[in-house]
């Protein structure tokens, strides 16, 4: 009988000795490591350092047994849909009992923010509605409403860790999914930090750290993933700027209308009035998101408004996604240990386990699916120097 696996959710990138500290809490028990792995845009909208499949090697060599794929339908999307599919993912496996995740810091409120966030009782409800109503995003909304109930909440949910681990938490709850969480207390830099931590850095400060040439770039990173990365840059396969995705973006929107856009994901509000108005008051992706950004517009929202735009990810389309959920379970990388939980899976899964687009001929919803990963994955074929529209068509798993 194959042992039961503990999962991770990750986007590593790149993966940095943080992420291997978090790996090794969590396979201290001798379990079998599944992660869960974004696709080649990440969940604030932005195009992920190096590819899918450089980062599903960085994570075997650091431990991992399987990497799956979260199909960029789920991985660029805001935290609720981002965790929704990757647990759902993790759940479909059949052979996933546990869930470990890293959180800024683990409160004695801890189980009632969760509670508030699965039950929404009518005050939060009310409350939650009274400050989207004032103009705040989503997650601050949310947050605000939390704290009226739970004093406290408001911080502990506007930390990047903290909001996606009760994300996870709270599908698991509401779903009733037999997968127990297992929180670990984040270590070393902040999540959003640039300056680089000599031990544990952000992967923030190190994105940061190789675009500006710093010699000590990748000194909190293991050895075999640091030569990954600086294999992927030799071979003009890292996404070193966003100077190409500005081009496409402000070509795409010139063509467009305000109708139009606004049938894509995630639009509405006005949103697509405010990215055309701003469009000719630009020079750059920085400055273009900058421009745009309100209190209810964040620049995750927006940044990812403009990849669905990109890659044609429309509104009902998008919607449907959501509520059907994950069509299959992609591979991405294996080992030995890995391609036992395959042969597992393959008994006990609820989706069907694919490796290739072409495993999915007569499966329109899962074509559907696969179809927008592969226009994402052209996308990001473009924004690098050595970029190969068409590779996703040939992609294979990564085995060690």
């Amino acid at each position: 009988m194959c042992q039961k696996a503990i999962g991770i959710i990750a986007e590593y990138n790149p993966l940095h000795n943080g992420h291997r500290y978090q790996m090794g809490v969590a396979s201290e028990s001798g379990a079998p490591l599944i992660v869960v792995l974004s696709s080649n845009f990440l969940q604030r909208g932005e195009p992920a350092f190096i590819d899918k499949e450089s980062r599903a090697r960085m994570a075997l060599k650091a431990g991992a047994d399987l990497v799956l794929e979260l199909p960029v339908v789920f991985s660029c999307h805001n935290a609720g849909v981002f965790a929704k599919g990757a647990v759902d993912i993790l759940e479909a496996t059949g052979v996933v009992d546990r869930i470990s995740f890293g959180m800024e810091n683990i409160p004695p409120t801890l189980d009632r923010i969760l509670a508030i966030l699965v039950d929404e009782p009518h005050p939060f409800k009310a409350n939650l509605r009274y400050f989207l109503d004032s103009g705040f995003s989503y997650v601050q909304a949310r947050a605000e409403a939390a704290e009226k109930l739970c004093p406290g909440a408001r911080e502990f949910l506007s930390l990047p860790n903290n909001s996606l681990a009760l994300s996870y938490m709270t599908r698991i709850a509401q779903k009733n999914y037999h997968i127990r969480p297992m929180p670990v207390s984040r270590i070393g830099g902040g999540y959003h930090q640039k300056e680089l931590h000599p031990t544990y850095p952000s992967a923030t400060s190190v994105r940061y750290a190789v675009r500006n040439g710093n010699p000590n770039s990748t000194d909190g990173m293991s050895s075999c993933c640091a030569e990954i990365l600086q294999e992927q840059i030799s071979l003009g396969r890292c996404c070193m700027d966003l100077g190409k995705l500005w081009e496409y973006i402000r070509f795409s929107l010139m063509r467009t209308t305000p109708e139009d856009l606004g049938k894509h994901a995630e639009f509405g509000e006005g949103i697509e009035n405010r990215f055309l108005s701003y469009l000719h008051r630009s020079s750059s992706w920085e400055e273009f998101i900058s421009l745009c950004v309100t209190k209810r517009y964040p620049r995750g929202r927006l940044q990812r408004n403009m990849i669905h735009f990109l890659i044609n990810l429309k509104h009902r389309q998008n919607r449907d996604f959501q509520k059907k959920g994950p069509a299959y379970i992609r591979t991405l990388g294996a080992n030995a240990k890995g391609r036992e939980l395959l042969k597992a899976m393959k008994e006990r899964s609820r989706l069907p386990l694919v490796a290739r687009l072409s495993h999915l001929k007569g499966d329109e919803y899962g074509s559907s699916m696969m179809d927008v990963e592969r226009r994402a994955c052209d996308l990001w074929e473009l924004l690098i120097p050595q970029g190969n529209p068409g590779r996703e068509l040939k992609r294979s798993p990564v085995l060690i």
